[in-house]
């Protein structure tokens, strides 16, 4: 009976532990959750999973006493003519994300993605084109997007590559585990209706 008590006694901190993690676990209702709780949650993330500035290939530490920082992208994730950074907040999850395509030294399209974590939406909230500091949308930025050879389906792919492929995809391969483009949680994703038309 004393050996029993024993045991149990020392079961007792490993099932609440367990129980412990499994509760923020599913807490974690979609990636978005668990990229801002890889950053922002209590030291029980260092057990779950890799910090999301690691799984983007960035080695500079979020320091403790800032309330935003901006992180690039790995040139290993995205390199080129392309930029990605993402802007972190501490203690909320409504991060977003800013991505650049130059097209020449003086032209570049401009995506930037963002996450409403009360609505559960990762949608685009902006699509532009720059020429020299001049910001085109719309219908402009169609016509000067012709000139380019690139149109409407081009810009829809790489809205799409930038939040499917390198944001979400970026965390599934290297950080999450439990979803993935087909199993978003309780998430959506919405792409800027200039794409969607």
């Amino acid at each position: 009976m004393k050996q029993k008590f024993k045991l149990f006694v020392w079961l007792i901190p490993i099932l609440l532990f367990c129980l412990y993690w499994l509760g923020i676990y599913l807490s974690l209702k979609n990636p978005m959750e668990e990229i801002a709780y890889s950053e922002n949650g209590s030291l029980m993330r260092y057990v779950m999973f890799k910090p999301y500035t690691e799984t983007i290939g960035s080695d500079r530490i979020w320091k403790e006493d800032e309330g935003f920082q901006t992180y690039p992208y790995s040139d290993e994730i995205v390199g080129g003519k392309e930029h990605l950074a993402v802007t972190m907040f501490r203690g909320n999850a409504d991060w977003f994300y800013m991505y650049k395509y130059k097209l020449d030294e003086n032209t570049s399209v401009n995506l930037i993605f963002e996450y409403n974590a009360s609505k559960k939406i990762f949608y685009q909230s902006d699509l532009y084109l720059t020429i020299n500091e001049t910001s085109y949308e719309d219908q402009q930025l169609l016509d000067h997007l012709a000139t380019y050879g690139k149109d409407r389906t081009w810009l829809k792919k790489q809205s799409k590559k930038v939040a499917e492929q390198y944001i979400l995809g970026a965390w599934f391969k290297n950080g999450s585990s439990r979803y993935s483009l087909k199993n978003l949680g309780d998430m959506k994703i919405e792409y800027n209706k200039l794409i969607e038309e």
